[in-house]
């Protein structure tokens, strides 16, 4: 009996460490491929976006802190990838400010954090093409959680240079609908495009 239990152990600790050695790179294709693979960011895309930016407009501002974060586990692979929490302010007054969680450590923190994104998108891609992009640019396709309405969208990001200043344009688009409230309120961050200036 021992040896039986000794025999499944190794063969589930060879099956556990060779799902563990494929690395692939954030661009490739996920399918297929077992549970406890790594998605890295081989070619260091994600680093540019790591930064503090700040949107300001009169007395509205919106501040993102953005952290490249190596090698989290999401339940079923391992991944690189962007974290950012946000403070928005309107007219002078805080509506939101979730910027004491950047440090947090979630299970999941992809899921978890207020910004998160891994996905790289060409400037091609129809949800914001992008003309004056370089032909080998990578933006940044991620989500946004409004913390006081708990409705999420998506938050496409772009690093760049404008006037000498590293920037970083966004463009917050697709509010999810929240299928659990009849009458659910409105998003309350920021939509459209906009640009935040390095820090």
């Amino acid at each position: 009996m021992k040896n039986i239990i000794f025999i499944f152990a190794l063969f589930s600790s060879i099956s556990l460490f060779k799902s563990q050695s494929i690395t692939i790179d954030i661009n490739d294709s996920e399918l297929n491929k077992p549970t406890g693979y790594y998605r890295k960011d081989i070619h260091n895309i994600l680093n540019q976006f790591e930064g503090t930016f700040l949107y300001t407009n009169g007395n509205t501002s919106l501040k993102i802190i953005l952290v490249k974060k190596i090698k989290q586990y999401n339940s079923s692979y391992y991944e690189d990838l962007i974290i950012g929490e946000y403070q928005y302010i309107v007219n002078g007054v805080e509506k939101s400010n979730t910027l004491s969680n950047l440090d947090v450590v979630y299970n999941n923190q992809y899921a978890k954090h207020a910004i998160a994104g891994v996905s790289t998108i060409d400037n091609n891609f129809r949800g914001w093409k992008c003309l004056q992009c370089n032909s080998n640019e990578q933006r940044l396709d991620s989500k946004i959680i409004d913390r006081i309405t708990d409705r999420h969208a998506t938050i496409y990001m772009r690093k760049t240079v404008v006037n000498g200043q590293e920037v970083l344009q966004v463009k917050v688009t697709d509010i999810l609908p929240d299928f659990e409230n009849m009458n659910p309120p409105d998003f309350s961050l920021p939509k459209g495009e906009f640009t935040l200036i390095k820090q």
